[in-house]
């Protein structure tokens, strides 16, 4: 017999190589996670969406539920719905349910698939999703929320990166140099980081900001080239509100450690790599040739303009401003125009977004939250009954191998 759950107890645990963000209660799903964990604290044990560390990730688990969330291991009455990166395996999954309820103690468990939540949670079933995370970044494919795994792709791109990038351009600012020495402050990985994260401070250039900011640079401002004009999205004008950045000066002044430093127009290169993998010694396909990559073997080819409508850029590195821009820019430059299209051409490049009506969600610094989101709103649909879950009932009488019966 299986016992009643109860929606204030309901748990959603978002996984990251980076930061794992979690949140208990369900009533409200209007509001953001109210526990972020670094796992750099628990030796990083995700790395490359690969779990390095069984021990140190559940140390992170028992640190979040006991410690953060005050949950008590002997009477737990949480339900956990734990949100994955969507190419961990069977035996993988079956390892989590294990120490879920062996070591945990949970009365039931749901795993779900990162990308699948992430479109749920800006109010879709089928779209294109790319998450950009610390170490990588994911496309994947979703039609009437099936993923097709067989479209699933990554590159060796994130966060760590463009702060790579971002500090050689730090460096190469001898004005900046010269403020970092005067002021005993080390010009590191940190220092660029923080200069990243700092919102308004920096944005993704594009066309003939591109030209301004790397100047000579050709290849670069012939992106500027655009079929833009071709290639029109259905919430232009909102994007236009919310991912144009308007009276950009070309000098910004950061505070660090105290301190008050300027920096140049470079600052808004910091996505470049992402666009041109080379730059920081990275074999891999830039991210426009990766989107339409996965995209083109999206099966049936009907669905592939519905894709290119819902797009979906998610993950802690993307809510930087003008990265809507740059995407739509770059991957239309790569589209096949035709005035005599059919059905499978492109004629639209949207993007996906928390709706207006969660009024606290749908501000821009929260749209990160849409896998959490999503994963609210399936916690709430599954865990009040017990067809729906793995129970404590359930692992008790089949084991572990139980979960590919009951998520998704």
């Amino acid at each position: 017999m299986s016992i009643s759950l109860r929606e204030e107890n309901f748990v959603v645990i978002d996984v990251g190589s980076y930061c794992t963000k979690a949140g208990v209660g369900t009533q409200d799903t209007n509001k953001p996670p109210s526990v972020h964990i670094p796992m750099s604290a628990f030796n990083t044990p995700i790395k490359n969406n690969r779990i390095e560390s069984w021990d140190d990730l559940e140390a992170s688990w028992q640190q979040l539920l006991f410690r953060e969330l005050d949950i008590k291991k002997s009477r737990n009455e949480h339900p956990v719905l734990l949100a994955v990166p969507v190419d961990w395996t069977k035996e993988e999954h079956e390892r989590i349910t294990q120490i879920a309820f062996e070591n945990l103690n949970v009365p039931g468990l749901y795993i779900a698939p990162q990308p699948l939540l992430a479109l749920y949670g800006c109010g879709s079933v089928s779209g294109l999703v790319v998450d950009i995370g610390h170490n990588m970044t994911d496309v994947n494919v979703i039609v009437d929320s099936l993923i097709q795994s067989s479209c699933s792709e990554s590159i060796p791109i994130g966060g760590a990166h463009f702060n790579e990038y971002l500090l050689s351009l730090l460096r190469e600012d001898a004005a900046l140099v010269r403020q970092c020495e005067q002021a005993g402050v080390a010009l590191d990985d940190a220092f660029a980081q923080h200069v990243r994260e700092q919102p308004g401070l920096c944005h993704v250039a594009v066309g003939h900001e591109l030209q301004k900011t790397a100047a000579n640079d050709e290849e670069i401002g012939a992106l500027a080239a655009a079929t833009m004009d071709e290639i029109a999205d259905k919430e232009a004008n909102q994007d236009e509100d919310e991912d144009e950045p308007s009276n950009v000066p070309d000098t910004a002044e950061v505070e660090y450690q105290g301190h008050k430093f300027v920096l140049g127009a470079y600052r808004h290169r910091v996505y470049d790599p992402l666009f041109k993998p080379a730059l920081v010694g990275v074999d891999c396909l830039p991210l426009q040739d990766l989107m339409l990559s996965v995209a083109n073997r999206c099966e049936p080819p009907e669905f592939r303009p519905k894709l290119w409508e819902n797009v979906v850029l998610t993950g802690g590195c993307a809510q930087i401003r003008g990265l809507r821009r740059r995407v739509r820019s770059d991957v239309g430059g790569l589209l096949p125009i035709s005035e005599n299209h059919g059905d499978t051409q492109t004629t639209t490049i949207g993007f996906l977004r928390i709706p207006d009506y969660f009024t606290v969600l749908k501000t821009e610094q929260n749209q990160q939250y849409t896998t959490w989101l999503g994963g609210e709103i399936v916690a709430k649909l599954i865990f009040i009954d017990s067809k729906n879950y793995v129970s404590k009932v359930d692992y008790n009488e089949s084991g572990p191998s139980v979960v590919h019966t009951k998520s998704y």
